[in-house]
Order: structure tokens, then C-alpha cells, then sequence
């Protein structure tokens, strides 16, 4: 540092405020010696800096599969506004399995990372307390009992403009394709499916739950409904996925989409506005939702933490495209 603050021509004190992010420090001076540091290649001495200041500028984030297009996308979110408060990110990929969620969270904390984002965890309630003791901890689309424990929800109940736009459109025997069978997301969504239909007078969907929440599953899922309840005209799905997947498998068995069953997803990923056909579905601000987890956790981290929103509900709204169609007379 005594060489950039000769260069920078200021104290060693304030190169240390710099390095660390002092909100204090001008803009001017800040940029002056960051220009300095990064023509002599300074690189900050982490395990040090955490030493001395017991902040490691470092978060963990813990997401279930990678490979979901709402994960990638959600973790864009975190990652801008991790990089606009002046820290890093370690990402772990837990694969829904508990186990290797509970190793990840060890791995993360044994880097001494500043606070955990915990997306679609398995662990129970209690075991989450528990990190919390360690950590602080925002949770993804689940409420905990735990003050300690902040949360940001999908306004999952949203699912219910999926309905009421089916029963509009004169659908009355449905079926729903659910996601993860302990998931509070997969019960909210469930939930507003009934409830509309219940509302109308209409009868329970049949209710394909337990499969894998992919494109794979959709098409298992449908089969299934198909098999058991062939009258089904409308569908209704935990996400995107699994609704592509279900308009796979219908179009399987000769039929079309929305001709013959109509069907509706739930996120917006990309891919869902080039599917065949498009699909009509439930738009959730992704990038947005990873954005807020972000900040609700460095809300926490900084001084004053304990005063700042403990919780926080990202609205959603449908999105109507042309997989969904009157029913035939």
C-alpha cells in the first residue's frame, strides 16, 4: 500500500479506506487510487483484509441446479449487485440433495464469506437456524420462523391468473403438474389453483406431483394425467419446464396444443416465448428477484443491519401467448 499511496500522493490510511470500501471516502480520491493500484497490479490480500477487519467482501450463494434457466438467470441478479456494494460471490451448485447442501454451507462458511443466499434449500427449518447463528442468511421463496432468517417470495399466488384466465376461456377439467413436493413455492402455487376453481364451483384438478421438475418430468407428468383423467382440457404447471414438457407429450399422443388442451407455465424463462407454441405463462422479474435476495442480504451485512427489511414479495403478472385457446364447443 506505501507505494500506491506515494504515487496516489495520500496517506497509507486512505488507500486502507479505499481497499475497503469506506463510504466516506470521495469519489475523486477513490478513483484515483484505484487507477494507481491497478497500473502497479495491486491485488488486495484477502485471508489479511479478513483478519483485520473481520469482513471477507465475499457472499455465498447456494442454488439447486444450474442448469434450470431461472437459477442462471437469478444469479445474474446477485452477481450486479454484489458487484455494485464492492464484493465477491462463491456460488455452489447443492443439486436439491440436502447432504451436499449442508457440505456447501460448511465449504462457504469456512471461507468466512459476510452472508449466505439460500435458494430452493431442502433443509429443515431448524437446521437453517442454525447457520443463522453463523451467518447472515436470506432464504428464496420460503418463510421462516426465525426473525433472524430474511426471505424474498415470488408472489407465487399469481398462479391464480393462470386459472382464472383458463376458466375464461371456458376449461372445466383441469389438471395441475407440481413442483417440488416439500417446496412452499410448489404448495402456493397448488393452492391457488384450487382455490380459483374452487371459487367457480368447479371441480379439484388431478394433481401429478413427485415428478422431476424438468422438461423430462413435464412429459412424464402429462402422460400420467392423460391416462387417468383423458377429459383434461386445461393444464396448469409449477414452471416453465414443465409445461414445455407437457406440450411435448401431448402433441405425442396426436393431439395439439391449444386446440385440444391448453396449457400454462409459470417463471418466463426465455426459452418460453420461442416454445411450439409459444407459451402463455406467469412472467416472474428473475433478474429482479436475484437483485433483491442481493440487497436484502447486504441490507443485513452493513452497520445498522438489524433495522434494515427482514422480507420482501417481487410481484408477478401473465403473460399471454398461444399455447392456451377457448375449449371446443
Amino acid at each position: 500500500m506505501k507505494h500506491i499511496a506515494e504515487e496516489a500522493r495520500v496517506s497509507i490510511k486512505t488507500v486502507s479506506r479505499v481497499m475497503n470500501n469506506d463510504p466516506a471516502v470521495k469519489e475523486t480520491t477513490r478513483s484515483k487510487v484505484m487507477d494507481v493500484a491497478g497500473t502497479l497490479g495491486y491485488r488486495p490480500n484477502t485471508p489479511a483484509r479478513t483478519l483485520v477487519t473481520g469482513k471477507s467482501k465475499t457472499i455465498g450463494l447456494l442454488i439447486s441446479d444450474i442448469g434450470n434457466y431461472f437459477f442462471s438467470e437469478m444469479v445474474k441478479g446477485v452477481q450486479v449487485a454484489t458487484e455494485e456494494e464492492g464484493y465477491s460471490l462463491l456460488l455452489c451448485d447443492t443439486g436439491e440433495n440436502p447432504d451436499t447442501e449442508l457440505r456447501c454451507v460448511d465449504l462457504l462458511l469456512g471461507h468466512k464469506v459476510d452472508g449466505l443466499i439460500m435458494s430452493s434449500s431442502r433443509l429443515q427449518d431448524e437446521q437453517i437456524s442454525n447457520i443463522a447463528n453463523y451467518s447472515d442468511v436470506v432464504i428464496c421463496n420460503r418463510i421462516h420462523p426465525d426473525e433472524k432468517v430474511r426471505s424474498v417470495c415470488i408472489e407465487d399466488e399469481a398462479l391464480h391468473l393462470a386459472t382464472e384466465h383458463l376458466i375464461e376461456l371456458g376449461h372445466r377439467h383441469f389438471g395441475y403438474i407440481g413442483g417440488p413436493v416439500r417446496g412452499r413455492a410448489a404448495w402456493m402455487r397448488e393452492e391457488g389453483c384450487r382455490e380459483v376453481l374452487a371459487r367457480h364451483g368447479l371441480e379439484k384438478p388431478i394433481v401429478a406431483a413427485g415428478f422431476p421438475v424438468s422438461i423430462e418430468g413435464g412429459y412424464e407428468a402429462m402422460n400420467w394425467i392423460l391416462d387417468v383423467k383423458p377429459e383434461v382440457t386445461g393444464i396448469v404447471t409449477y414452471n416453465d419446464m414443465l409445461a414445455i414438457g407437457a406440450m411435448k407429450a401431448i402433441q405425442a399422443r396426436g393431439l395439439k396444443v391449444p386446440e385440444d388442451i391448453s396449457v400454462v407455465g409459470f417463471d418466463d424463462i426465455n426459452f418460453a416465448a420461442h416454445a411450439d407454441p409459444p407459451l402463455t405463462t406467469i412472467s416472474v422479474p428473475i433478474f429482479r428477484f436475484g437483485y433483491a435476495t442481493a440487497q436484502l442480504l447486504f441490507g443485513a451485512i452493513r452497520p445498522g443491519g438489524n433495522e434494515s427489511p427482514r422480507h420482501d414479495v417481487i410481484k408477478c403478472h401473465l403473460v399471454i401467448r398461444s399455447s392456451t385457446g377457448r375449449v371446443k364447443a
